[in-house]
């Protein structure tokens, strides 16, 4: 259903998705991560920019048919994911408040931003092509600032809304994911005779190409927090894993709603899609909008399974750590009787905890602690945070 150029039903579960995230959103989460400002705006740079300007190159790239090459260049340019990137950082015991604020930064601003990159790389490989960036602004801002803000307010000034939100979180979260289906749905729902007619490997193709450009964003975030330090931006392990995660995750819900706004004309390929105004105009457009939205799809669902296996890889480093510390429960025991004031090893479960809250900082401080022992801690355990065999030999020695 469309009203005087708005899409009435997308504009609703769009509206729906943030004011449920406004709801759920923690003003306090938000005031810890400005601890890490530096990393914040690096990430900003890096989301809106240095990753959506690689559309020029998927653009570009050899897609049958071209509309699988749009698609990846439209999802390069749009904010980080709303609520799977957070819940990996957590997972992989990162900075989970600094983390949230990426998405609500990049989210916000991508408002004003992905417009105008999309234009521009569009414009690029599509002749004639007429995308109203100020329209598309108009329409993310009353789907996106507008319901989060009034999700905020009723949250702030309305206490049995913030109890609803703290009670029912969980099933809050499956309507956001429903509203999410139900955007992909409409934008597939006319393209499945199209989808149909074309060939396996090209589809193939496309779902490698999305696949891998999911890889290729981990790989630049990897990149940019390596060479952080050489521009003076110490970034702690925390911060470093918030970033690598949400700087390669994406939104699919702003991407489907730029997408079904965007001119569905003839290509280089297809010419059925053409309306009456585009023929007389000469103007051409990204051709069956289905199409475009499937390597969005498929990336926005890969992006989950790949960033679990690296958050489990980097959250088994620190159950291991503590496999240590429970085994050798009663030999630490003795230690802290001898010295007080030796850095006391928390368990993994309360610094996940704290994660969840949106204080995961306090794990890199802990890992601080254990990484530099006092001198009489050394002296008594050797060196314990390392997890080395010279702490195992020094803690049965001392429970002998």
């Amino acid at each position: 259903m469309q009203v005087n150029g708005w899409k009435i039903i997308t504009t609703i579960n769009m509206a729906l998705i943030f004011f449920i995230f406004g709801i759920t959103l923690e003003t306090s989460e938000l005031k810890q991560a400005l601890k890490g400002y530096k990393t914040l705006l690096l990430a900003i740079v890096t989301i809106l920019f240095i990753t959506g300007l690689t559309g020029f190159i998927f653009i570009n790239m050899d897609f049958q048919p071209m509309e699988f090459g749009y698609g990846l260049a439209i999802f390069a340019c749009v904010p980080t994911s709303l609520s799977s990137g957070v819940s990996l950082v957590i997972q992989g015991y990162g900075n989970a408040a600094l983390a949230l604020m990426m998405t609500v930064a990049t989210n916000i601003i991508g408002i004003f931003i992905s417009p105008l990159v999309v234009t521009m790389i569009l414009a690029s490989a599509i002749k004639n092509i007429q995308v109203d960036a100020a329209d598309l602004v108009i329409k993310l801002g009353v789907s996106i600032i507008i319901p989060l803000v009034a999700g905020k307010a009723v949250r702030e000034f309305f206490k049995p809304a913030l109890q609803f939100a703290t009670t029912y979180k969980v099933p809050l979260y499956l309507l956001n994911q429903f509203q999410i289906i139900m955007i992909v749905w409409q934008t597939l729902s006319h393209s499945r005779h199209e989808l149909l007619k074309q060939k396996f490997y090209d589809v193939v193709f496309a779902i490698m190409g999305a696949i891998g450009q999911h890889f290729f964003f981990l790989l630049m975030a990897m990149v940019i927090a390596w060479l952080a330090p050489l521009f003076r931006l110490r970034m702690p392990e925390s911060e470093r894993k918030a970033f690598i995660i949400m700087c390669a995750q994406k939104s699919l819900p702003t991407a489907a709603v730029i997408i079904s706004y965007l001119p569905s004309g003839a290509t280089e390929d297809h010419t059925e899609n053409e309306t009456e105004a585009e023929v007389a105009t000469g103007s051409q457009g990204l051709g069956d909008l289905g199409l475009v939205a499937i390597p969005c799809i498929v990336f926005y669902v890969m992006q989950v399974f790949i960033d679990a296996f690296l958050a489990n890889g980097w959250a088994s480093k620190y159950e291991k750590r503590f496999e240590l510390v429970d085994k050798y429960a009663d030999a630490l025991a003795e230690l802290a009787k001898l010295d007080p004031d030796a850095p006391a090893l928390a368990h993994p479960e309360d610094n996940k905890a704290e994660g969840a809250e949106g204080v995961a900082a306090a794990g890199s401080e802990v890992k601080m602690d254990m990484a530099e022992p006092s001198d009489k801690a050394l002296l008594l355990g050797g060196n314990l945070a390392t997890g080395g065999p010279s702490d195992i030999n020094s803690l049965q020695m001392t429970s002998r």
